[in-house]
Formats: structure tokens, sequence, C-alpha cells
């Protein structure tokens, strides 16, 4: 159960370049984006975010793999897959379906979750046992939370409150603003929005994670850093993006 409950761990981290009024599916951009991970200063590996087009419906496919580096490796499968499926609505991401495994055949290291909006309800198995609860509104995956205060950037609105299943817990985050920063980055010199993910009534103790947006590159995160007693303990910094498809243009009058 280590494995699968590392890769959830590094994915709570992670977490188009249009702005309009309501946000469109067509405002995202597939891509491909790798960071490099450090744990207190040593290498931990590489985390790779995919966002594809689902062919089959109107809708995205958001998969993340974990390279661990050979420490890192005692606790995060190589053979691990995180997977969600959602489409994007004028409300911000909608989860459809979310998937797990560490790459073996023991149930216990496998999830498989079913959103059913019409019903609010959230059904299937986490970590092999059967799991069934009612949905609050705008509620997220640990992989689709990534994408949530992306798409609301995109639309113009400020990131807000997520409701996130953790495991079997659901738990609310916020993200207050922090201010702006220049980064020196492997994709060159890049202008940033900062935002901080707080648990909800937050009191100033324990860990958070602070995002560096850049707005240039679709507000996808270029920097990423998991913060305790104010200093940074988990980091992720871009490594290499590549787009998928051309950006989506602006619809004219």
């Amino acid at each position: 159960m280590l494995r699968t409950k590392s890769l959830i761990f590094l994915a709570l981290a992670i977490v188009g370049a249009s702005l309009s009024g309501i946000t469109r599916a067509d405002d995202l951009r597939a891509h491909e984006i790798t960071y490099h991970t450090t744990f207190k200063g040593f290498s931990a590996g590489d985390l790779r975010l995919t966002l594809s087009k689902d062919a089959a419906s109107d809708s995205w496919i958001y998969e993340t793999r974990a390279f661990p580096s050979f420490l890192a490796s005692l606790v995060v499968s190589p053979e691990s897959l995180e997977r969600s499926w959602f489409k994007v609505t004028p409300q911000g991401v909608q989860p459809k379906r979310y998937a797990l495994t560490d790459g073996g055949h023991d149930p216990e290291h496998q999830s498989d979750l079913n959103y059913d909006w019409s019903r609010n309800r959230i059904s299937g198995k986490v970590n092999g046992k059967p799991f069934d609860a009612s949905l609050e509104p705008g509620q997220q995956d640990v992989n689709t939370i990534r994408l949530a205060p992306v798409v609301d950037l995109l639309a113009g609105r400020e990131p807000g409150d997520y409701p996130l299943l953790d495991g079997r817990e659901v738990k609310h985050y916020t993200y207050p603003k922090k201010g702006t920063a220049t980064l020196q980055t492997e994709l060159g010199e890049l202008e940033t929005v900062i935002y901080e993910s707080e648990r909800r009534n937050y009191d100033g103790t324990g860990r958070t994670w602070r995002y560096w947006f850049a707005p240039s590159l679709g507000w996808l995160p270029v920097r990423i850093e998991q913060r305790e007693d104010g200093r940074a303990r988990l980091t992720f910094t871009v490594r290499s993006l590549k787009w998928m498809t051309q950006a989506a243009r602006p619809a004219t009058n």
C-alpha cells in the first residue's frame, strides 16, 4: 500500500492561455509536462503529467506517471499509473472517472471510482475496498485538482474552494494569492503568479503547497513546493513541456 499512497502523495503536488467569461474544453491544450522532484534537497526522480483529448467522448484524459530515483523507487513504483477522465463545464472541471494502479495485481493497490453527477454519487473501489458516497459540488480527485485552478484561471476566475476525495476522506482546499515572481526555468525566464493551497480554516500550522503558475504557458505551474515551518520540503521544478496540439483560437464575433 505504501507505493500507491506515495503516488497519491506526489499527485497532490501537482496540481491554454485564453481568458474568457466561460471556460470551454477548447481553452485547454493537450500537453506533456515533466517535473524534477527533490525531497529535502535530494533528487527523487521525475514526475510526468499528460493531458490528452478523449476521442470517444467530449472529455479529457489526465495521466500521472512517476519516474523515481533509486531510493524513491523503494516507496513509489515505476509501474504506477494514475488516470482521470473529466470534462469542462461552465463551472469548471467535472471528474467522470478515476483509476489508480501500482502495476501489480494486489487489489489493495488498485482504485477505480465513477462519478455520477446526475445522482450526486461516487462509487467504486478505493485500495481494493468498496466505496460509495455522496458528491459535493465541485468535488475533485487527486489528479483533477491540479487542473481545477488552471481551468478557473483560464476563465478569468480566482481559484476557489475545492473539495478533494483523498483516500476515503473529503478535504477542502482554498488557494489564496501570495504575489508574483519572475523565475529562471528550463523553459526560460517566466513571469508567474503565486498561489498557496491550504486546508479550509488553516490556522498557520502544518504543511501547505505553493504553486508558481505561468500565464504565458496556459497557467500551468512551473514550480511547486510542499512547505513546512516556512521551508520547502518537497519541490517540483519544470524540466520540459511539449504541446500536443495547437492552441485554440479565440472566438470572433
